[in-house]
Protein backbone atom coordinates (compact mmCIF):
# COMPACT_ATOMS: atom_id res chain seq x y z
CA UNK A 1 0.00 0.00 0.00
CA UNK A 2 2.05 3.00 -1.17
CA UNK A 3 -0.09 5.68 1.03
CA UNK A 4 -2.67 5.29 3.24
CA UNK A 5 -6.42 4.77 2.43
CA UNK A 6 -9.68 5.89 4.53
CA UNK A 7 -10.07 3.37 7.50
CA UNK A 8 -13.19 1.30 5.52
CA UNK A 9 -10.60 0.23 2.51
CA UNK A 10 -7.61 -0.40 5.32
CA UNK A 11 -9.80 -2.35 7.39
CA UNK A 12 -10.20 -4.61 4.51
CA UNK A 13 -6.92 -5.59 4.48
CA UNK A 14 -6.18 -6.31 8.12
CA UNK A 15 -9.31 -8.51 8.52
CA UNK A 16 -7.96 -10.70 5.76
CA UNK A 17 -5.71 -13.01 7.17
CA UNK A 18 -3.81 -13.61 3.81
CA UNK A 19 -2.86 -10.62 3.82
CA UNK A 20 0.57 -8.55 4.82
CA UNK A 21 0.81 -4.75 4.61
CA UNK A 22 3.71 -3.36 3.23
CA UNK A 23 4.00 0.75 3.69
CA UNK A 24 7.19 2.52 1.92
CA UNK A 25 8.67 4.80 4.16
CA UNK A 26 8.89 7.38 1.44
CA UNK A 27 7.39 7.78 -2.48
CA UNK A 28 10.82 7.90 -3.99
CA UNK A 29 11.22 5.36 -6.76
CA UNK A 30 14.58 4.18 -5.08
CA UNK A 31 12.24 3.28 -1.89
CA UNK A 32 9.39 1.98 -3.98
CA UNK A 33 11.88 -0.28 -5.68
CA UNK A 34 13.00 -1.58 -2.31
CA UNK A 35 9.25 -1.98 -1.22
CA UNK A 36 7.80 -3.65 -4.44
CA UNK A 37 10.13 -6.69 -3.66
CA UNK A 38 8.37 -9.58 -3.62
CA UNK A 39 4.82 -8.63 -3.02
CA UNK A 40 2.00 -9.35 -5.01
CA UNK A 41 -0.18 -7.11 -5.03
CA UNK A 42 -0.02 -3.20 -4.74
CA UNK A 43 -2.72 -0.56 -4.00
CA UNK A 44 -1.56 2.95 -5.14
CA UNK A 45 -2.99 6.52 -5.07
CA UNK A 46 -0.44 9.02 -6.75
CA UNK A 47 2.75 7.31 -6.36
CA UNK A 48 4.14 6.92 -9.36
CA UNK A 49 5.01 3.21 -10.77
CA UNK A 50 7.23 3.81 -13.21
CA UNK A 51 8.57 1.26 -15.28
CA UNK A 52 11.48 0.21 -13.27
CA UNK A 53 9.45 0.15 -10.25
CA UNK A 54 7.14 -2.59 -11.88
CA UNK A 55 10.20 -3.93 -13.09
CA UNK A 56 11.15 -4.75 -9.58
CA UNK A 57 8.21 -6.45 -8.34
CA UNK A 58 9.03 -9.81 -9.75
CA UNK A 59 5.72 -11.47 -8.12
CA UNK A 60 3.47 -8.66 -9.18
CA UNK A 61 -0.01 -10.48 -9.92
CA UNK A 62 -2.14 -7.14 -9.73
CA UNK A 63 -2.24 -3.79 -9.08
CA UNK A 64 -5.56 -1.31 -7.77
CA UNK A 65 -6.05 1.93 -8.04
CA UNK A 66 -7.11 4.21 -5.98
CA UNK A 67 -9.50 6.30 -8.49
CA UNK A 68 -9.73 6.26 -11.83
CA UNK A 69 -6.85 7.65 -13.88
CA UNK A 70 -3.79 6.20 -14.13
CA UNK A 71 -1.17 8.37 -15.62
CA UNK A 72 1.04 8.21 -12.71
CA UNK A 73 1.34 4.08 -13.45
CA UNK A 74 3.23 2.56 -16.52
CA UNK A 75 0.11 0.39 -17.75
CA UNK A 76 2.20 -0.83 -20.61
CA UNK A 77 4.43 -2.82 -18.52
CA UNK A 78 1.72 -4.70 -16.65
CA UNK A 79 -0.57 -5.16 -19.93
CA UNK A 80 2.43 -7.05 -21.24
CA UNK A 81 2.98 -9.11 -18.23
CA UNK A 82 -0.33 -10.01 -18.32
CA UNK A 83 -1.30 -7.80 -15.11
CA UNK A 84 -4.56 -6.41 -14.32
CA UNK A 85 -4.75 -2.80 -13.24
CA UNK A 86 -7.64 -2.36 -11.16
CA UNK A 87 -9.65 1.04 -11.17
CA UNK A 88 -12.17 2.19 -8.56
CA UNK A 89 -14.70 2.79 -10.91
CA UNK A 90 -17.81 3.44 -8.86
CA UNK A 91 -16.40 5.36 -6.57
CA UNK A 92 -16.60 8.88 -7.90
CA UNK A 93 -18.39 9.40 -10.83
CA UNK A 94 -21.25 11.00 -8.95
CA UNK A 95 -18.67 13.39 -7.12
CA UNK A 96 -17.17 14.66 -10.45
CA UNK A 97 -20.45 15.11 -11.91
CA UNK A 98 -21.36 17.09 -8.79
CA UNK A 99 -18.15 19.30 -8.47
CA UNK A 100 -19.13 20.32 -12.75
CA UNK A 101 -22.39 21.47 -11.58
CA UNK A 102 -20.75 23.26 -8.84
CA UNK A 103 -18.36 25.22 -11.39
CA UNK A 104 -20.44 25.80 -13.94
CA UNK A 105 -23.43 27.08 -11.49
CA UNK A 106 -20.55 29.35 -10.16
CA UNK A 107 -19.68 30.45 -13.18
CA UNK A 108 -22.76 31.83 -14.91
CA UNK A 109 -24.50 33.25 -11.32
CA UNK A 110 -20.72 34.71 -10.96
CA UNK A 111 -20.86 33.39 -7.56
CA UNK A 112 -17.89 35.31 -6.70
CA UNK A 113 -18.41 38.17 -7.31
CA UNK A 114 -22.24 38.44 -6.07
CA UNK A 115 -20.86 37.50 -2.59
CA UNK A 116 -17.90 39.81 -2.10
CA UNK A 117 -20.85 42.12 -3.26
CA UNK A 118 -23.02 41.06 -0.13
CA UNK A 119 -20.24 41.28 2.42
CA UNK A 120 -19.34 45.39 1.43
CA UNK A 121 -23.05 45.91 1.85
CA UNK A 122 -23.30 46.86 -2.19
CA UNK A 123 -26.65 45.77 -3.00
CA UNK A 124 -27.25 48.19 -5.53
CA UNK A 125 -25.24 46.18 -8.09
CA UNK A 126 -28.67 44.15 -8.00
CA UNK A 127 -29.86 46.98 -10.66
CA UNK A 128 -26.75 45.56 -13.24
CA UNK A 129 -27.24 42.19 -13.11
CA UNK A 130 -24.49 40.11 -14.35
CA UNK A 131 -25.14 36.50 -13.60
CA UNK A 132 -27.13 34.12 -16.52
CA UNK A 133 -29.82 31.35 -16.48
CA UNK A 134 -28.42 27.94 -17.32
CA UNK A 135 -31.79 26.75 -18.71
CA UNK A 136 -31.49 26.62 -22.02
CA UNK A 137 -27.78 27.27 -22.61
CA UNK A 138 -25.50 24.26 -24.68
CA UNK A 139 -23.45 22.46 -22.56
CA UNK A 140 -20.76 20.35 -24.67
CA UNK A 141 -19.45 17.04 -23.03
CA UNK A 142 -16.61 15.18 -24.59
CA UNK A 143 -16.32 11.93 -22.92
CA UNK A 144 -19.40 9.96 -21.94
CA UNK A 145 -18.28 7.40 -19.79
CA UNK A 146 -19.29 7.06 -16.01
CA UNK A 147 -19.22 10.90 -15.41
CA UNK A 148 -20.13 12.21 -18.81
CA UNK A 149 -23.33 10.25 -18.37
CA UNK A 150 -24.10 11.42 -14.63
CA UNK A 151 -23.48 14.87 -15.73
CA UNK A 152 -25.97 14.79 -18.54
CA UNK A 153 -28.81 13.96 -16.63
CA UNK A 154 -27.50 16.36 -14.11
CA UNK A 155 -27.58 19.52 -17.14
CA UNK A 156 -30.60 18.07 -18.60
CA UNK A 157 -32.98 18.47 -15.30
CA UNK A 158 -31.68 22.41 -15.34
CA UNK A 159 -32.99 22.43 -19.24
CA UNK A 160 -30.32 22.74 -20.99
CA UNK A 161 -29.60 21.09 -24.34
CA UNK A 162 -26.39 18.93 -24.29
CA UNK A 163 -24.05 18.10 -26.77
CA UNK A 164 -21.91 14.75 -26.54
CA UNK A 165 -19.45 13.33 -28.38
CA UNK A 166 -17.20 10.13 -27.35
CA UNK A 167 -15.97 7.69 -30.16
CA UNK A 168 -16.60 4.55 -28.06
CA UNK A 169 -20.10 5.18 -27.56
CA UNK A 170 -23.30 4.83 -30.05
CA UNK A 171 -25.16 7.66 -31.04
CA UNK A 172 -28.36 5.54 -30.45
CA UNK A 173 -27.30 5.41 -26.78
CA UNK A 174 -26.39 8.96 -26.97
CA UNK A 175 -29.95 9.68 -27.91
CA UNK A 176 -31.59 8.04 -25.77
CA UNK A 177 -29.69 9.52 -23.05
CA UNK A 178 -31.36 12.78 -24.14
CA UNK A 179 -28.61 14.06 -25.80
CA UNK A 180 -27.19 15.29 -28.83
CA UNK A 181 -24.76 13.19 -30.29
CA UNK A 182 -21.49 14.82 -32.44
CA UNK A 183 -18.34 13.65 -33.97
CA UNK A 184 -15.93 16.68 -33.81
CA UNK A 185 -16.58 18.57 -30.67
CA UNK A 186 -15.41 21.55 -32.57
CA UNK A 187 -18.08 21.64 -34.86
CA UNK A 188 -20.36 22.97 -32.20
CA UNK A 189 -18.37 25.37 -30.46
CA UNK A 190 -19.57 28.83 -32.20
CA UNK A 191 -23.00 27.79 -30.32
CA UNK A 192 -21.89 26.15 -27.12
CA UNK A 193 -22.45 28.32 -24.20
CA UNK A 194 -20.09 25.33 -21.52
CA UNK A 195 -17.64 23.15 -22.48
CA UNK A 196 -16.72 20.31 -20.18
CA UNK A 197 -13.86 17.37 -20.98
CA UNK A 198 -14.35 14.41 -19.22
CA UNK A 199 -11.23 11.34 -20.91
CA UNK A 200 -8.43 10.23 -19.81
CA UNK A 201 -5.31 12.57 -20.81
CA UNK A 202 -2.88 10.77 -23.15
CA UNK A 203 -1.26 11.51 -26.73
CA UNK A 204 -4.63 12.26 -28.13
CA UNK A 205 -6.17 14.48 -25.89
CA UNK A 206 -2.84 16.42 -24.35
CA UNK A 207 -4.43 20.25 -25.59
CA UNK A 208 -7.52 19.08 -27.10
CA UNK A 209 -8.60 22.19 -26.00
CA UNK A 210 -6.15 24.91 -27.54
CA UNK A 211 -5.71 28.27 -29.07
CA UNK A 212 -8.00 27.39 -32.23
CA UNK A 213 -11.00 25.88 -30.13
CA UNK A 214 -11.27 28.86 -27.68
CA UNK A 215 -10.51 30.84 -30.85
CA UNK A 216 -14.13 29.23 -31.98
CA UNK A 217 -15.77 30.30 -29.01
CA UNK A 218 -18.17 33.06 -27.77
CA UNK A 219 -17.01 35.31 -25.56
CA UNK A 220 -19.33 34.76 -22.97
CA UNK A 221 -18.69 30.94 -23.09
CA UNK A 222 -16.82 29.04 -20.08
CA UNK A 223 -14.56 26.04 -20.02
CA UNK A 224 -14.31 23.74 -17.48
CA UNK A 225 -12.07 20.94 -16.73
CA UNK A 226 -11.61 18.13 -14.48
CA UNK A 227 -10.55 15.55 -15.93
CA UNK A 228 -7.10 15.96 -16.11
CA UNK A 229 -4.54 18.51 -15.74
CA UNK A 230 -3.07 19.40 -20.20
CA UNK A 231 -5.94 18.48 -21.99
CA UNK A 232 -6.96 21.88 -21.83
CA UNK A 233 -3.51 23.97 -22.71
CA UNK A 234 -3.16 26.69 -19.44
CA UNK A 235 -1.21 28.74 -21.48
CA UNK A 236 -3.87 29.17 -24.11
CA UNK A 237 -6.87 28.99 -21.66
CA UNK A 238 -5.18 32.00 -19.79
CA UNK A 239 -4.40 34.35 -22.88
CA UNK A 240 -8.49 33.33 -23.93
CA UNK A 241 -9.66 34.68 -20.92
CA UNK A 242 -6.87 37.76 -20.63
CA UNK A 243 -8.12 38.40 -24.44
CA UNK A 244 -11.76 38.30 -23.56
CA UNK A 245 -12.59 35.14 -26.09
CA UNK A 246 -14.46 33.35 -23.65
CA UNK A 247 -15.67 34.62 -20.18
CA UNK A 248 -14.41 32.40 -17.65
CA UNK A 249 -13.52 28.84 -16.78
CA UNK A 250 -13.56 25.94 -13.69
CA UNK A 251 -10.50 24.48 -13.25
CA UNK A 252 -9.68 21.06 -10.80
CA UNK A 253 -6.43 20.01 -12.50
CA UNK A 254 -3.16 21.39 -12.96
CA UNK A 255 -0.57 20.06 -15.28
CA UNK A 256 2.19 20.27 -12.36
CA UNK A 257 0.53 19.67 -9.08
CA UNK A 258 0.62 21.73 -7.16
CA UNK A 259 0.79 24.33 -9.48
CA UNK A 260 3.94 27.10 -8.62
CA UNK A 261 3.13 30.14 -7.00
CA UNK A 262 3.29 32.62 -10.38
CA UNK A 263 0.91 30.34 -11.99
CA UNK A 264 -1.28 32.98 -13.88
CA UNK A 265 -4.34 30.53 -12.72
CA UNK A 266 -3.98 31.85 -9.41
CA UNK A 267 -4.41 35.47 -10.09
CA UNK A 268 -7.41 35.18 -12.35
CA UNK A 269 -10.63 36.17 -10.91
CA UNK A 270 -12.75 34.71 -13.84
CA UNK A 271 -11.38 31.23 -13.05
CA UNK A 272 -12.43 29.06 -10.47
CA UNK A 273 -9.76 26.88 -8.93
CA UNK A 274 -9.96 23.43 -6.61
CA UNK A 275 -6.95 21.23 -5.69
CA UNK A 276 -7.62 18.63 -7.84
CA UNK A 277 -10.70 17.64 -5.46
CA UNK A 278 -13.39 17.37 -7.87
CA UNK A 279 -13.32 13.59 -7.37
CA UNK A 280 -12.81 13.70 -3.25
CA UNK A 281 -15.55 14.41 -1.46
CA UNK A 282 -16.05 12.28 2.16
CA UNK A 283 -18.35 9.95 0.46
CA UNK A 284 -16.49 9.16 -2.46
CA UNK A 285 -12.88 9.13 -0.24
CA UNK A 286 -15.03 6.40 1.56
CA UNK A 287 -15.85 4.27 -1.41
CA UNK A 288 -12.80 4.99 -3.12
CA UNK A 289 -10.81 3.59 -0.33
CA UNK A 290 -13.25 0.56 -0.11
CA UNK A 291 -12.80 -0.15 -3.50
CA UNK A 292 -9.62 0.10 -3.86
CA UNK A 293 -9.06 -2.47 -1.04
CA UNK A 294 -11.91 -5.13 -2.45
CA UNK A 295 -10.56 -5.29 -6.28
CA UNK A 296 -7.46 -6.04 -5.20
CA UNK A 297 -7.80 -8.65 -2.89
CA UNK A 298 -10.73 -10.58 -4.90
CA UNK A 299 -7.50 -10.46 -7.86
CA UNK A 300 -5.45 -11.91 -5.87
CA UNK A 301 -8.13 -14.55 -4.87
CA UNK A 302 -8.34 -15.27 -8.38
CA UNK A 303 -11.61 -12.96 -9.22
CA UNK A 304 -11.77 -9.71 -11.64
CA UNK A 305 -14.81 -7.46 -12.52
CA UNK A 306 -13.80 -6.92 -16.37
CA UNK A 307 -15.68 -3.87 -15.80
CA UNK A 308 -12.85 -2.56 -13.59
CA UNK A 309 -10.25 -2.90 -15.47
CA UNK A 310 -7.90 -0.22 -17.19
CA UNK A 311 -5.91 -2.94 -19.65
CA UNK A 312 -8.75 -5.27 -20.79
CA UNK A 313 -6.70 -6.46 -23.39
CA UNK A 314 -5.19 -8.72 -20.58
CA UNK A 315 -8.20 -11.38 -20.56
CA UNK A 316 -7.53 -12.13 -24.23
Amino acid sequence: MTEPLQPVGQALFHDSSEVELITPEELSEEALIAAVQGVEGIAVRSAKLTESVLAAATDLRAVSRHGVGYDNIHVASLTSRGIPMLLAIHANAVSVAEHVMYFLLSLAKRGRVYDAAARSSDFAMRSSPIAVDIADKTLTIVGFGRIGTRLARRALAFDMKVFVTDPYVSDDLIVESGCIPIGDFRTVLPETDFLTVHCPLNDKTRHMVGADEFSLMKSDSFVINCARGGIVHEEALTDALNKEKIAGAGVDVFETEPPLSSHPFLANKKIYLSPHSAGVSIEAARRMSYETADNLINALQGSINPATLANPEILE
